[in-house]
């Protein structure tokens, strides 16, 4: 058994025993297999499987699931971001200042903005764009980012793909990230089908 196989089975491993134990605890609710409202209501999405939502929220109007634990599977939810405002919230305006969305920005534009913010937040190393492609989210056309990343002190590459678009001057996105050994193709079609049936509101 190669060391990555090792590495991630313990990760699992410590993943499901914390999950387990915060689910039943105040700030975890289970996700059902049915129409949910997301980011106070800025999408509507139906899983086809079910989730656990994590209570605290990284942007005004997000929320973020996993199946196995962050640092195995996990998509995030922002919805109905404003002009001049960043993806995720700020944790420091003074020294890691995010990148501020605009509603007159490209879509390559987009994809940079999304970079930016993904990379300070999660001390992401490495960030590399490996496929932008144009990709509707929901009924809204916008575009597909698809990237590699590391973080610091763990040796797993981790994929991630996220969807992006611009409806009625406002960003929506989700984003769904793993390893990409074992979990990332393990939940990557029900992301895309939430993504691709999302409603935004």
């Amino acid at each position: 058994m190669s060391l990555s196989v090792v590495k991630v089975a313990i990760a699992a491993t410590v993943s499901f025993l914390l999950l387990s134990s915060q689910v039943v605890m105040a700030g975890w609710k289970h996700i059902k297999i049915e129409s949910n409202e997301v980011g106070k209501g800025g999408m509507t999405v139906v899983p086809l499987t079910e989730w656990n939502r994590w209570s605290r929220r990284e942007s005004k109007r997000g929320e973020s699931w996993t199946k196995n634990g962050f640092p195995l599977n996990r998509i995030d939810f922002f919805t109905q971001i404003e002009a001049g405002d960043s993806i995720y919230k700020e944790r420091s305006k003074k020294y890691q200042p995010l990148p501020k969305f605009q509603s007159d920005m490209l879509l390559p534009d987009l994809a940079e903005l999304f970079k930016a913010n993904f990379s300070i937040v999660n001390n992401a190393t490495g960030f590399e764009i490996t496929k932008l492609e144009p990709a509707k989210l929901g009924v809204a056309p916008g575009l597909k980012v698809s990237y590699t990343y590391l973080r610091p002190s763990d040796p797993l590459t981790r994929l991630g793909e996220a969807r992006m678009a611009v409806h009625n001057e406002r960003l929506y996105i989700i984003n769904y990230t793993a390893p990409q050994l074992h979990y990332f193709d393990g939940s990557i079609l029900e992301a895309r089908a939430i993504m691709d049936n999302v409603t935004l509101n």
